[in-house]
């Protein structure tokens, strides 16, 4: 008996068991959870060139999932949503703003830096509509708020660590010990991420469980193990390993997302005191590392997304929990007076540091485009200010579909105000306008604003909708989710989105959609058969094969950009180095892997430059300015070398280098070197009077230059117009009197 049902069961075909459903969620809390906190420091762009990497790959494989499901099952019930046709009616207006762009390309893939093109929208629009159709239950939606826990977490103890000056590394730009950036790699981006983190958090630490009596260690160690580890392997690995320790780099980051999946899906059995505690914890952290963005937009933010949650979640959440608010009320009050007496630490300081009250003896010296009131704004406050004009400018001449994602950058020269140079510095090329409300409109037009708008208000008008049929414990979650949204737009006024928060704002969205829909088997079906028993001769592996190579051939490309940045930093380091060889070689590399990238080809021309070797140069440059049209530096280069040339003896080559500064001009009609150059152009053609009204207006441009203030008093000497340019000097000394240079001039004629 026993051998023939030995013998049945060897007949029986080997089955295998799939849960696509399951596999989609755990990809899906892998994005959550990866993409605010993964960096690479052999990348130039540490951050954002990592994180969009490493998002668009692991989308493509959730999509191929997805896709196996639809070929092995056959259907796919799609979920609707009040907000499917304002979403993808962003995405279609934005489509159509990027074929109407100044720069498709650009537009479509995202400029280096920011990597926020059209294909970056698409994944963000797949990220909404991944979480209305995968998260159909309370316990996902509390499975990626506790994911997005981690992160903040994680975010927020690496922030704490670069505020007490014991950060590993030495990152370029702000100064960590001020202003902490933690694993966004800007201020105000991570305080924008930790603030939605927060009110998520909000949401689980209010929350209201059974208390057991006593406390089970034994089944507390696994989930508490978990999260800890996620927490201390991050630290190990920051101080012990180097950026070409690859393998064990991306090892330790893989070990530390399966520490916070695990935690995901076993948190629950932690007892609810000490779940309360950690939480606790790290909302404490979480708003420590706020303050010490010194974040001024995301402290507004803070606030007011805390109305708001005690507004919508109502006076049962808060009079019920009002020990554990008081607690944190308290600790919160404590450690921002705490704050506030470091005067060197505290945002209201910074905020009024840049607020200046000029007395009756500024104004009268300055120029008519300087003043204009008794309160001037300094620093980023006024820059921002000078960019909002410049915005209404461009809006103004392109109102329908915008200039295009990502290329503000492109076309702002030519809108920037006089004022815009002193406020923020000079030759700065504005890539945004830090402020979503113009931003919008002035990448992707009006009509996509209006959409936008629309988008937002249908958001708000589902989740305050479902307030009306809500419980208690859904009510809860729709404050945190409404408050961290609105935080999240409060802050962006101030400041725009980048790839690590805005994927999580678009995932909020589809959090908002699917809550309090779950039990509706129409809208939100609970695929029973979802777990399947299949025969491995059932499997379409055809289809398969073709979504396989399909996913293959999307990831590599999704990481071309990724491989050639590490090509290009070694090279930007052997550049500054001096190693000419070595920056031309890595350099040469990353162009092979992805020859479109402006920034490489113009370091690559400056590298052969410096060996001087003009024809590799102009060659180089040519092809930046087909690929990169809008990049005035390229046109600058040519000049000068075109200028080279002809003082070798090459009599042809000073009519192409005055065209080259012209088109350098027509782009970007605030790049004083420019005008220098279109100066000495003009003294090699004998032209002196043209010669000194192009070193003028170099000199107006920039007036910190030592070269044009130099020829200006050498040639209107010539010209026989000293008492002019003594004039010059002496109006500029007085709006600038720490300019050395032109102490120095003043001093030379008395």
């Amino acid at each position: 008996m026993k051998k023939n049902l030995a013998k049945i069961k060897a007949a029986e075909p080997a089955r295998i068991n799939l849960s696509f459903d399951l596999m989609v969620e755990i990809f899906f809390l892998a994005m959550i959870f990866i993409t605010p906190v993964i960096f690479d420091r052999r990348l130039g762009i540490v951050f954002s060139g990592t994180k969009i990497a490493w998002l668009r790959g692991l989308m493509v494989m959730t999509l191929s999932i997805w896709a196996i499901k639809l070929v092995v099952t056959g259907k796919h019930r799609f979920v609707r949503t009040p907000l499917d046709w304002p979403v993808i009616s962003y995405l279609f207006s934005a489509t159509i703003a990027t074929i109407a762009s100044v720069h498709f390309y650009t537009s479509f893939t995202g400029f280096y830096g920011r990597f926020e093109g059209l294909s970056t929208w698409y994944v963000f629009g797949l990220l909404f509509f991944v979480t209305i159709n995968y998260v159909r239950s309370f316990e996902q939606l509390k499975r990626i708020i506790i994911t997005v826990v981690s992160a903040a977490t994680l975010m927020s103890i690496y922030g704490v660590i670069q505020r007490q000056e014991l950060d590993p590394y030495m990152w370029g730009g702000v100064v960590t010990w001020l202003r902490v950036i933690g694993t966004i790699g800007q201020p105000n981006f991570q305080a924008a991420y930790i603030l939605m983190a927060f009110f998520l958090a909000l949401i689980l630490f209010l929350e209201k469980r059974k208390r057991n009596v006593e406390i089970d260690w034994f089944q507390q160690l696994p989930p508490l193990g978990y999260f800890v580890f996620g927490q201390m392997a991050f630290i190990v690995m920051i101080y012990s390993l180097e950026a070409q320790n690859v393998l064990l780099w991306y090892f330790g980051w893989g070990l530390i997302t399966a520490a916070a999946l695990l935690f995901a899906y076993t948190y629950e059995k932690l007892h609810p005191l000490i779940l309360e505690i950690l939480l606790g914890i790290s909302m404490i952290l979480i708003y420590v590392c706020l303050l010490y963005t010194q974040s001024r937009g995301g402290y507004i933010g803070f606030f007011v997304g805390a109305v708001l949650f005690a507004i919508v979640a109502g006076r049962n959440w808060i009079f019920g929990s009002w020990k554990k608010i008081s607690l944190l009320g308290i600790l919160i009050l404590v450690i921002s007076a705490f704050t506030m007496l470091s005067p060197g630490y505290s945002p209201l300081e910074r905020f009024t540091s840049e607020i200046k009250v000029k007395s009756t003896e500024q104004e009268q010296t300055q120029s008519q485009e300087t003043a204009g009131g008794q309160l001037e704004l300094s620093g980023a406050a006024g820059s921002r200010g000078e960019t909002w004009k410049s915005a209404f400018k461009i809006i103004a001449d392109y109102p329908v579909f915008g200039i295009g994602p990502e290329v503000l950058k492109m076309v702002f020269p030519r809108y920037e105000t006089e004022l815009f140079r002193y406020k923020e510095a000079f030759h700065v090329k504005q890539d945004r306008c830090h402020n979503e409300t113009f931003d919008v409109p002035v990448t992707k037009g009006m009509v996509t604003f209006f959409i936008y708008l629309w988008l937002l208000f249908v958001v708000f008008k589902t989740g305050f909708a479902k307030l009306k049929k809500a419980n208690e414990q859904q009510k809860l979650m729709l404050a945190g989710l409404l408050a961290g949204i609105v935080a999240y737009l409060v802050q962006n006024q101030f400041s725009f989105g980048v790839v690590a928060i805005t994927s999580l704002f678009w995932v909020m969205w589809g959090m908002v959609m699917v809550l309090g829909e779950e039990s509706d088997t129409e809208t939100h079906p609970i695929a029973a058969e979802d777990i399947r028993s299949l025969d491995w001769k059932d499997i379409p592996w055809l289809p398969m094969a073709a979504i396989a190579i399909a996913a293959v051939f999307l990831v590599y490309i999704s990481f071309l950009s990724f491989r050639s940045d590490i090509y290009f930093k070694s090279g930007k380091t052997n550049l500054e180095a001096r190693n000419l060889p070595g920056a031309t070689e890595e350099l040469s590399k990353s162009l092979k892997v992805f020859p479109f990238e402006g920034n490489t080809i113009s370091h690559l021309g400056i590298t052969y430059l410096n060996q001087g070797k003009a024809d590799d140069a102009i060659n180089v440059l040519k092809y930046g300015t087909l690929v990169d049209p809008y990049n005035a530096d390229n046109f600058y280069m040519l000049c000068k070398v075109f200028m080279n040339l002809y003082d070798r003896g090459m009599k042809a080559a000073l009519p192409e280098s005055d065209r080259y500064a012209d088109n350098a001009l027509k782009i970007d009609p605030y790049y004083a070197e420019v005008y220098e150059a279109k100066g000495m152009i003009y003294e090699r053609e004998g032209k002196v009077a043209e010669a000194e009204n192009m070193y003028e207006r170099s000199f107006h441009v920039n007036p910190f230059q030592p070269g044009p203030i130099q020829k200006i008093k050498e040639l209107s000497q010539k010209l026989g117009q000293t008492e002019k340019a003594k004039k010059i000097f002496g109006e500029a000394a007085a709006r600038f009197p720490t300019n050395i240079e032109l102490f120095k001039v003043m001093e030379s004629y008395k």
